[in-house]
């Protein structure tokens, strides 16, 4: 049989086809010990959280009765001294659920004014607040008038802590008679910030 004559383009295709099989080949099974690294940023932001609940005196409200006499200075409100050591029941609790320490802001919505609309002035209702209570904390010494606007009435009190309040109540000789009341407000807020 005579031999064909050799077609240099069919080797050349032929090494092609080879030569690319050998890579297929090497691609699948040969490693290249190449490594690729890409960094990239990781965050989150934790919200501040504040939780506090009201003792049931103070829930109840700022009761200061039935005043017969007048003038009346620095009458105590009911709870003033009615838990252990003479101390106030009424306190605000900073529970641990919360995240962040927590300054206390109060005030009262408008003066005492009765039905007739009799005014007892803002300034005649005082408190004044403390981290413990007994038969000197919160103390008169430090009683603060209430005003329209928030006031600090505690600082930077942590998780697990309380906050105790004392109420007094002023009434001049010739106030008319009358059930006088108003709105007393808190909140409680990030520890540092104003109110």
């Amino acid at each position: 049989m005579p031999l064909k004559k050799i077609n240099l383009l069919e080797v050349f295709l032929l090494i092609v086809i080879l030569f690319c099989i050998v890579l297929i080949i090497l691609q699948n099974f040969v490693m290249t010990g190449k490594v690729s690294e890409y960094s990239m940023p990781s965050n989150v932001s934790i919200a501040k959280a504040i939780s506090i609940s009201f003792s049931n005196n103070l829930s109840d409200g700022i009761v200061f009765g039935t005043i017969a006499n007048l003038p009346a200075i620095n009458q105590n409100a009911s709870h003033n001294y009615d838990n252990g050591a003479n101390g106030t029941s009424m306190y605000i609790n900073i529970s641990m659920d919360g995240n962040t320490n927590v300054d206390f802001c109060i005030k009262a919505s408008n003066s005492l004014t009765d039905l007739a609309a009799d005014v007892l002035a803002i300034g005649n209702e005082t408190y004044a607040n403390s981290t413990s209570t007994n038969v000197s904390l919160p103390s008169l010494a430090l009683e603060t008038p209430f005003s329209l606007s928030y006031a600090k009435a505690g600082n930077n009190l942590s998780k697990g802590t309380a906050n105790y309040y004392r109420f007094w109540l002023d009434v001049p000789v010739a106030q008319p008679p009358g059930d006088y009341e108003n709105i007393i407000s808190f909140k409680g807020i990030e520890a540092g910030i104003s109110c």
